[in-house]
């Protein structure tokens, strides 16, 4: 069912856009239910900034592939100016003002990403007004021109959703991404030692 509203609403925002914004929610939108994978950045598994590499490397060559190094990009977006195919970055952690999460604006009130823990993993979309991610929102960029204009994105009440209720921290991708390549390290060293 929520495959067949996420449909609904694509064919909605897809109708009024072009070009790359286009191009990357419709292959974000095809992600839908892809697992997470610390330093994933293909459809076996992606950890955030994994899929948003993966959206937007071709079209921007030069795209760096941390979270963290992505907010450099671009230009800056007011909250509430988001165009769909804007990225807006988070702070997940423990630190309140260190970037530590990256989604995609999707358009009327969703998010779009893959998410290493919490009410939900993977490829997902969410409220972007849920309490979990609304508290935790520090800034957005625009990596287009800009042209795309969908028109005014309606506002809708606060949704019910599992992040409403979830106040804890997620892994950041970076350190998933270390400690998996450690373990794997470690794993490499006891069979071959």
């Amino acid at each position: 069912m929520k495959k067949i509203l996420y449909g609904v609403l694509f064919l909605v925002l897809a109708t009024s856009l072009s070009g790359q914004s286009k191009d990357s929610l419709v292959k974000a939108s095809t992600l839908l239910g892809t697992p997470y994978k610390p330093g994933g950045q293909d459809p076996s598994g992606f950890d955030c900034s994994g899929f948003i590499f993966y959206l937007y490397s071709d079209e921007i060559p030069n795209l760096p592939r941390v979270s963290r190094d992505m907010a450099q990009m671009g230009t800056a977006v007011a909250k509430g100016e988001w165009l769909p195919g804007d990225l807006l970055f988070y702070a997940t952690g423990t630190n309140p003002s260190q970037i530590t999460h990256v989604a995609l604006w999707y358009g009327e009130n969703q998010l779009i990403h893959s998410i290493s823990g919490g009410p939900e993993t993977g490829v997902v979309m969410t409220p972007a007004d849920s309490n979990y991610w609304s508290k935790r929102y520090l800034m957005a960029r625009r990596l287009g021109d800009g042209s795309v204009d969908p028109g005014p994105v309606s506002e809708q009440p606060e949704s019910a959703s599992p992040w409403n209720e979830f106040d804890g921290t997620l892994p950041s991708d970076y350190a998933a991404w270390r400690e998996a390549d450690q373990k794997a390290f470690e794993d490499y060293q006891r069979k071959n030692g």
